[in-house]
């Protein structure tokens, strides 16, 4: 298979076909390449208005398309702890499609975000939450309160450990 032409070459030639004033054969004799290559080109600028023809694609067309995995990632920006079974309901429910959940684990790598570990923020730090608490639990007397020693519990339950974001972030 003959190497491709240079770009140079090919501007050579458009500029050549675009004045017509030489033939088929000298236009190949001029840019050093065959005459098939010319009418190639020829007729690439013809059919597609360029001196290269466009690439094609392979396979089936992508069963998720642009506005689906824009629509996706604004909800897992919102909640990035998503399971892809959550996510395959979400297209069930927004768009009637059935999506296996490897197609769209592969839609979201191909555009830049990644399934990682989640950084856990306690509820503790937000103020209005903390006070909320302090003016609730005002109103009993030490002897009311029970308290619990948390160090045996199950720390899977209530959070979740992964969560999807763009490369670079961190899920919280």
């Amino acid at each position: 298979m003959a190497p491709n032409l240079a770009k140079s070459t090919l501007v050579l030639i458009h500029d050549m076909i675009s004045s017509d004033e030489l033939t088929t054969s000298q236009m190949a004799e001029a840019a050093g390449c065959s005459e098939r290559a010319i009418i190639r080109i020829r007729s690439n600028l013809r059919l597609f208005g360029n001196v290269k023809a466009p690439p094609i694609t392979a396979g089936q067309p992508r069963t998720i398309t642009p506005i689906m995995l824009e629509d996706l990632c604004d909800h897992l920006f919102e909640k990035p702890d998503f399971y892809l079974y959550d996510i395959e309901l979400l297209f069930l429910d927004e768009f009637d499609v059935s999506v296996p959940k490897s197609t769209i684990s592969d839609a979201l790598h191909r555009k830049g975000w990644s399934k990682k570990t989640a950084r856990q923020k306690a509820k503790e730090r937000n103020i209005d939450l903390r006070d909320d608490y302090c003016h609730l639990i005002s109103e009993f007397c030490l002897y009311h309160l029970v308290q619990v020693d948390e160090s045996g519990c199950d720390k899977r339950i209530g959070f979740r450990k992964t969560g999807w974001s763009p490369l670079g972030t961190t899920p919280v």
